[in-house]
């Protein structure tokens, strides 16, 4: 620490002796009206970037903290032709107007050369280059291509993680999920906001947020259909999605189908069951299996935005079907052969869900924002498991209704550019109501509601330091019909302070104190059969996992290199596991709450820009995963990621590699090997349409991933292959037909994911 403050320290006096000079400009149209939110670009003469600003509303603009010499000041607007300028700085300086010449090609073909990262005070600005855009078809693509360091997009599990957690994903300040983001047309998005630590307004209290910020468009439409299909096993995404705007209405309809089909997972798995009279050793080896899946799901969607408001109302349906899903094994007994079978396992799922969103967002003033959204949502889930084994058989029927609501409301208030007051309050609330049948007869009603409050207050002390206090709490309540009633109070808190050594590079600490509620299915009493010997069963009284983290990150920019870096050491008390025990001649598998699980991790991500052609990233991390008290609960991994880009004329070519992980789970406390994979792919963009070719894995016919756990009374040491893990070719088309003048591409609000509180053996 130490070394660190002497660091500063001498920084900051180096930056005092080197005179530092501001500069001040506005940018106007051929009428003389400003241009909002133009990007202003400031350069060396061999073009290495220096700084970055964006104007405000009126086209003004200020650059501090520049130093004595020569440099090239670059403009550009959606729909201008860009101007360069020359200017010799020693001193304060105020330009004369910047008039921009409005492009030949109005919003669509608009060049930045290179991809422009410029820092701001509480963000990083991301604006896409001409390359980056045109070869994605989607937002999802945009991100991959943008390369921001620290940003791990991985376009296959359509999920997006930062070095503080999970990113929240948003468009023009609304909340969305990935689903949402791949129906963004990439020319449509003017500039990406990446909140590594977000200060205010909707983003506070995330971990990280994404903002795309879209260009505005006042009618037409679009329609727009892709498709994805795998080739080594049946796998196939369908979407079709459709958009008409008329001012400041829009009317959005979003509709699609999943299928999937493959041999299932191929196991050996060994078991130990310490019986005190009679051990059970064995060993099961898959013999055939078959799964199927279909889902098909469906949106619409109006909407209202202008200056004052952005108002929403959108209702989905989503239907998951799983007809099939059996598996064969054998089963071999050493110690008695005569034990020795053919197990057969079949399982059949459906479940539905219909659900209805209200969403507002009110500008009331310049510094007073309010934000309120109403969810509800009705599912229905049935579950069936038939099990044989020589004599011995089981049958499960399950059949549930579950019912959700979220009423959110939060208000932002920012008296002046140092100061910035949040506060938020949310409800949610859970009814699941199912009836076992079949080896246990049980009616399972369980009421959970759990209430959310929050407040942020973020301070500025100059240009350099920014402090963000922001406590809250939670109160969970939960009752399981014929037990008694819980209720958990949570003190959480997120509070950080940035330092901001020079306009390239920033550095900041922080904590974190949060809690996590238990998985609903988690919380049922059922009793499951899974084979002859064991059982599987919930648990009623667990406990609200609280978690405790401290953090340090970094941000800086040298010459054609973006860094991030992070370390952080992560604390969970009353974690909940897995946890088993004897009960006669069973072995009960079932969840507790009792235990700690710590995590340190050290992260460093690099992206670099050799030319407007070729970008590439490489992430570099550390994890260290152990369970207090217990010497043998502890792994250590040491992973490499690696990704590239090279784009020519209308091909863009991917590569990709990711290092074998070995970690230790935190809720099975099982250690796990993941394999190394890697793949490539090969992109053609057209005007209206996109195809691509891409394979995972082509020259690995044998990946497998392994599962080791030892709990005393049981152990078993499980390797698995399956066909979904290896030499995987995947073929992608889709089309966009525009009519009418633009419009930008919608966010598509699916959440396929059908919650659901049955305890299923898996």
């Amino acid at each position: 620490m130490r070394i660190f403050l002497v660091v500063i320290l001498l920084q900051s006096f180096v930056f005092r002796i080197n005179a530092q000079y501001l500069i001040k400009g506005r940018v106007l149209d051929r009428t003389q009206n400003g241009v909002p939110y133009s990007t202003i670009q400031l350069t060396l003469t061999d073009s290495t970037f220096v700084k970055g600003e964006v104007a405000d509303s009126l086209g003004n603009f200020l650059l501090k903290d520049i130093q004595k010499g020569n440099y090239l000041l670059r403009i550009s607007a959606m729909g201008y032709k860009t101007q360069i300028e020359s200017v010799n700085i020693n001193s304060d300086k105020v330009l004369p107007p910047c008039i921009l010449k409005e492009s030949e090609v109005v919003l669509n073909d608009v060049v930045i050369t290179g991809t422009s990262f410029i820092q701001k005070k509480d963000h990083l600005l991301v604006i896409p280059d001409k390359q980056s855009q045109k070869h994605a078809f989607g937002g999802y693509d945009l991100l991959y291509n943008l390369m921001i360091p620290g940003v791990t997009v991985d376009r296959k599990a359509k999920k997006v993680q930062s070095m503080a957690g999970e990113a929240k994903l948003y468009i023009n300040g609304v909340e969305a999920d990935m689903r949402e983001i791949q129906n963004l047309r990439p020319k449509d998005v003017e500039r990406v906001e990446y909140y590594v630590l977000p200060t205010n307004g909707p983003f506070s209290g995330d971990a990280a947020a994404i903002n795309y910020v879209l260009k505005t468009y006042s009618s037409g439409g679009y329609v727009n259909l892709d498709g994805t299909q795998t080739i080594g096993y049946t796998k196939g995404d369908y979407d079709m999605a459709a958009k008409l705007s008329h001012n400041q209405t829009s009317y959005t309809l979003f509709a699609g189908s999943s299928v999937q089909r493959h041999d299932g997972l191929e196991d050996e798995r060994n078991e130990y069951i310490a019986f005190p009279v009679d051990p059970v050793t064995r060993t099961m080896t898959h013999e055939d299996a078959c799964y199927r899946e279909n889902q098909q799901y469906a949106q619409f969607k109006v909407s209202h935005d202008n200056a004052k408001h952005n108002i929403y109302a959108q209702a989905s349906y989503v239907r998951d079907d799983t007809p099939q899903n059996d598996r064969s094994e054998s089963m071999l007994y050493p110690a008695d052969a005569s034990l020795s079978s053919l197990s057969q396992e079949t399982n059949v799922d459906l479940g539905q869900k219909a659900d209805l969103r209200l969403h507002g967002l009110f500008n009331v003033s310049d510094k007073h924002r309010i934000k309120t959204y109403l969810f509800g949502s009705y599912s229905r889930n049935h579950h069936t498991r038939g099990y044989r084994e020589g004599d011995f058989l089981s049958h499960t029927r399950v059949s549930e209704s579950l019912y959700s609501f979220e009423p959110y409301i939060a208000y932002t208030f920012e008296p002046d550019k140092y100061n910035s007051f949040y506060g938020r309050i949310f409800y949610t609330h859970n009814i699941s109501s199912s009836n076992y049948s079949g080896d246990y007869d049980s009616w399972q009603h369980l009421w959970s509601g759990e209430t959310f409050f929050w407040f942020d207050y973020t301070h500025m002390f100059g240009d350099k330091w920014t402090l963000m206090f922001g406590p809250g709490a939670s109160f969970l309540n939960y009752k399981l019909h014929g037990e008694k009633a819980h209720r958990r109070f949570n003190f959480q808190m997120n509070t950080w302070v940035r330092y901001v050594i020079n306009p390239r590079h920033w550095a900041g600490v922080g904590v974190m104190a949060y809690n996590s509620s238990p998985d609903i299915h988690y919380l049922n009493s059922v009793d499951q059969t899974v084979d002859a010997y064991r059982i599987l069963r919930g648990n009623p009284d667990l406990e609200n996992m609280s978690s405790y983290q401290w953090y340090a990150m970094y941000e800086g920019n040298i010459g054609k290199f973006n860094l991030q870096g992070k370390a952080f050491y992560t604390k969970h008390v009353h974690a909940i596991y897995t946890d088993y025990h004897i009960e006669g001649d069973k072995l009960v598998g079932t969840y507790a709450s009792d235990g700690s699980f710590n995590q340190v991790t050290a992260e460093i991500a690099a992206s670099y820009r050799l030319s407007d052609h070729f970008r590439t990233s490489l992430t570099i991390g550390y994890d260290d995963r152990y369970v207090p008290g217990i010497d043998r609960l502890n792994r250590h991994n040491f992973r490499v990621a690696w990704d590239a880009n090279y784009f020519i004329k209308s091909f863009a070519i991917n590569a990709y590699a990711k290092t074998k992980e070995k970690r230790l789970d935190e809720t099975t406390r099982a250690f796990v090997t993941d394999p190394a994979s890697y793949g490539f792919s090969v992109r053609y963009s057209g005007k209206n349409w996109m195809a691509e070719v891409g394979t995972e894995n082509p020259f690995s016919r044998q990946l497998r991933y392994r599962e080791y756990a030892d709990y005393d009374v049981y152990r078993y040491d499980q390797v698995r292959t399956s066909r979904i893990y290896q030499q995987t070719v995947y073929v992608k088309l889709a089309y966009t037909f525009d009519f009418g003048k633009k419009t930008s591409r919608d966010s598509n609000d699916v959440d396929r994911g059908i919650n659901s509180a049955i305890l299923k053996v898996r």
